[in-house]
């Protein structure tokens, strides 16, 4: 008899005990062909569906016979078919690869009932196999295996459809590896899977692989849908690898009814192997759900983009340009989502966070200039809160910009870069949507044009979510309400009494007009105010670009926003104007900022407030070191030229000034240079907060630790003669030694740190009482000099411990020009202290002063007091005339 012939297939997936389907070698231009297979003369159990129960041991027949042969190469003869099922059904023999009938395996664990059926071929033959396959079947009865076990029911408890809350579901299950078989492959990213639970019941489930999406393929119930490019290929890709495989499956979240997760076999992951071959594309809305982050997936994405396998065949990668990444200052927060910065070579770009959009503007909320007269603000939502979070984080630091890509203008909106802003290791852009300040832009599935860290971005957005925090929160949104203390002199006025009751108010200067004034924000009070620098007039802007800028105009208000604006700054407010602005001191990290303009020369002195400011001598001299080092519009400034002009305008006053004043002398630095403190309310004042200061340092003991100043810095320092402790302005440290001038007295000296103390704005609050001043119309020599002690000890014999009247002749730079009179000696305004040391040949006459000119009369005395003292050989006089050579002023 001829033997039929004996055919070789790979198992593709087994139907049940005794049922596979077969799959031949893979086609040229399709999948292999397949072919369903029935073990002949054996019966297996009836596996159940969702509208029939498993017969018992149907699950356990299947599974053998699964595990026995899924994905493996067998030999196989056909038998016969049978016609009259739909469709017909065909039996045969399948042999493992080692020669053994799988009919004859499945009789022997007990898993198939022997089926009696008439010879297809040679009668004796068959009933010899007959009788060997009772024989086995009653081999296994008797040693209970497989469905003769009566211990056992052979059921199991499953269910076929899945139609429980999906959520409850996935948040039991969440994150826990249940077993599982994945009994059909839908497309290659979607599958119908067989959990077994903990509990060991079962539950067929659709489950979409987390954070891909793989080409569709054409549905069998649906007959018009078509296969996308790659579809079949990805779905025979995964076949071949999972289809009825034990897995691990990780459930991740939920789209409706179906489950999201992913499939961790022993050979890997097979998202990560669909996407390095290019069979599947990430997909943003579920990739942030992956297990340990979706780097991985992106990874794999990555390699098939680059190298332009399947699904990527025509992409095309974008072109980094040489300015796409860079280091930068952040100079301006603009909005929620769009900042400014500076590069390292001063070029300004606006750029907006890459791939997320500010919170949405709340409704209520009102601007100046809108309908309403108020110049107050109301803002509700996150807007504001995003942008104080962004200028807290962002101002003024050097941040690592990528710009990732440029949005087109369009519907009237501007061209944008559209960038990831980093600090350090910090996405800015990850923080505010994680704080929820900001949302994540859904793009479209094949826009590249997004933030190289999107799927951060998707997950700090879900964190927020989950969190309730920001936008995402159920509470009312905040309201935000900031009062104009500008708007009008009434209202700045009733202002004024608590914003001077602390030394200094904590600020944030919102934006900069020109380079005294400047629009600052406080905190603590809620309100906005327009600020003026006192003591200083800064060049006018202009306004509009018709409008001329005075000289070096623009180059202060540089200055300023690059110093100032959105800082953190600390004012100390001394009065408002007529307009409402509100007129003081501002400084920045401790430096006051008209000093600072001074320096640069972008400002000059506005006399009479510099005069009223407890910052007089630091204004002057910083106007007096600009012009010395010709900088900012003192670049042609001429000295000669200026003296010149100062005698010609002298020249025209006629009338001398009577401004006089009482002072005591507090300290002296030669015969006609000292210190005077003005003797008024505020010396009174001065002796309560010596005491008081005397006692904060008791009271505190050894709880302060010695304090490392800078240049500047007005601190509180422990006088080496009685120590006590004053205040003092920082003038040089060097090392471990601190050289101060205390302000209230004008001496000074060198002190060790652990003499220096942190001074309280409190006691800071009292302009410094030490005023420097030098004897008017008269030069002499300095203490170092000859006769320089000489003149220094007469000048003490005269004022030292007394109560003097003066009169305030003019004002140099700040250092107050001084006629002396002691009360109790001189009897008429020519009976001069600074006529008397001339008449002792201590001083000498200097007509050439810039006020000079209205005090003729008063020159005239002196000039006849300096003859008497050259006639009789006095002081500076004993050895000759000096007053023929240069003499130090």
């Amino acid at each position: 008899m001829v033997q039929p012939p004996v055919h070789k297939a790979t198992v593709k997936n087994v139907l049940s005990g005794d049922t596979v389907i077969l799959r031949g070698k893979p086609r040229p231009n399709g999948p292999p062909p397949e072919r369903l297979l029935a073990l002949s003369n054996v019966q297996a159990p009836r596996l159940g569906n969702k509208d029939r129960d498993d017969e018992p041991f149907a699950f356990g027949s299947r599974e053998f016979l699964r595990k026995l042969l899924v994905g493996k190469e067998v030999s196989f003869v056909p038998e016969y078919t049978v016609t009259t099922t739909t469709p017909p059904r065909e039996y045969g023999f399948i042999m493992t690869a080692n020669g053994d009938q799988v009919a004859e395996l499945g009789i022997k664990e007990g898993w198939l009932k022997v089926r009696d059926g008439k010879a297809r071929g040679d009668a004796e033959e068959h009933e010899a196999l007959l009788d060997r396959l009772h024989d086995l079947e009653d081999d296994a009865r008797e040693a209970k295996r497989g469905m003769w076990n009566s211990d056992e029911s052979g059921l199991r408890d499953v269910s076929y459809t899945f139609d429980g809350d999906s959520r409850a579901f996935l948040n039991k299950y969440k994150g826990q590896p249940l077993d599982a078989i994945i009994e059909l492959i839908r497309d290659a990213s979607t599958y119908r899977v067989l959990l077994t639970l903990p509990d060991k019941s079962q539950q067929y489930v659709t489950l979409l692989l987390t954070g891909i999406k793989a080409p569709a393929c054409k549905r069998d119930n649906a007959p018009e849908s078509v296969s996308e490019p790659f579809g079949e290929e990805a779905k025979f890709f995964v076949e071949t690898r999972l289809l009825q495989r034990g897995v691990k499956v990780l459930l991740e979240g939920s789209n409706g009814q179906n489950l999201v997760g992913s499939v961790k076999h022993p050979a890997g992951n097979i998202a990560e192997l669909l996407l390095a071959n290019g069979y599947a594309k990430c997909v943003d809305w579920s990739i942030t759900l992956v297990t340990g982050g979706p780097a991985s997936l992106r990874n794999a994405e990555k390699l098939a983009k680059d190298k332009k396998l399947r699904v990527w065949r025509d992409f095309v990668a974008k072109e980094k340009t040489n300015d796409s990444e860079f280091e930068a200052t952040v100079s301006k927060i603009v909005t929620g989502d769009t900042i400014l910065v500076k590069t390292k070579s001063g070029i300004e770009r606006k750029l907006q966070l890459a791939s997320v959009k500010q919170a949405p503007r709340g409704v209520g909320s009102t601007a100046p200039g809108g309908s309403s007269k108020s110049r107050d603000i109301k803002e509700v939502g996150y807007q504001f809160e995003a942008r104080e979070f962004l200028r807290k984080k962002l101002i003024g630091k050097t941040a690592h910009i990528t710009v990732d890509y440029h949005k087109p203008a369009q519907d009237g909106f501007e061209a944008k870069d559209c960038a990831t802003v980093k600090v350090g290791h910090t996405n800015v852009a990850e923080q505010l949507v994680e704080r929820g300040l900001a949302t994540v832009i859904r793009h479209r599935k094949d826009d590249d044009n997004r933030s190289h860290c999107y799927d951060q971005l998707l997950l700090a957005e879900a964190k927020a979510q989950e969190g309730q925090k920001g936008v995402h929160s159920t509470k009312e949104q905040p309201v935000v309400r900031i009062v104009d203390a500008s708007e009008n002199a009434a209202k700045s006025r009733q202002f004024l009494t608590f914003l001077k009751r602390s030394s200094k108010q904590s600020a944030v200067v919102d934006h900069v007009a020109n380079g005294a004034r400047l629009f600052l924000w406080i905190p603590k009070e809620n309100c906005r105010l327009t600020f003026v620098l006192a003591g200083i007039r800064a060049p006018r802007v202009g306004r509009t670009p018709s409008e001329k800028s005075e000289p070096f105009g623009p180059e202060a208000l540089a200055f300023v926003v690059d110093k100032c604006l959105q800082r953190d700054v600390e004012i100390h407010v001394d009065s408002v104007d007529k307009t409402g602005s509100f007129i003081g001191n501002l400084f920045i990290n401790g430096e006051n900022l008209a000093v600072m303009l001074l320096a640069e020369g972008l400002a000059t002195i506005h006399e009479f407030s510099a005069n009223e400011s407890q910052y007089t001598n630091q204004l002057y001299n910083a106007e007096r070191n600009a012009r010395a080092d010709k900088k900012g519009m003192w670049k042609n400034y001429d000295a000669e030229q200026e003296q010149q002009t100062a005698k010609e305008e002298a020249s025209l006053v006629v009338e001398p000034r009577r401004e006089y004043i009482d002072v005591v002398i507090s300290e002296y630095l030669s015969g006609h240079r000292v210190y005077v403190q003005v003797v008024n309310e505020d010396v009174r004042r001065l002796e309560t907060l010596m005491y008081e200061l005397s006692q904060y340092h008791v009271s505190r003991g050894t709880t302060d630790g010695p304090h490392k100043p800078r240049v500047g810095d007005v601190v509180s320092a422990k006088f080496t003669e009685d120590d006590s402790w004053y205040r003092a302005k920082v003038r040089r440290v060097a090392g471990g030694s601190v050289d101060v001038l205390y302000i209230d007295y004008g001496n000074s000296e060198i002190l060790p740190t652990s003499r220096i103390r942190v001074l309280p704005d409190k006691f800071k609050t009292l302009k410094p009482q030490a005023q420097e001043a030098v004897l008017s119309f008269v030069k002499g020599p300095s203490r170092n000099e000859d006769y320089g002690d000489d003149s220094l000890e007469r000048l003490k014999e005269l004022t030292g411990g007394k109560q003097l009247v003066a009169n305030i002749d003019a004002r140099d730079n700040g250092v107050l020009c001084l006629t002396l009179y002691d009360p109790s000696n001189s009897s008429s305004a020519k009976a001069s202290l600074n006529l008397e040391m001339v008449r002792d040949g201590q001083l000498l006459v200097n007509p050439k002063v810039r006020y000079a000119a209205a005090h003729q009369a008063t020159i005239k005395s002196l000039q006849e007091a300096q003859e008497a003292a050259r006639s009789e050989r006095l002081g500076l006089f004993e050895y000759g005339d000096p007053s023929a050579e240069d003499t130090p002023i």
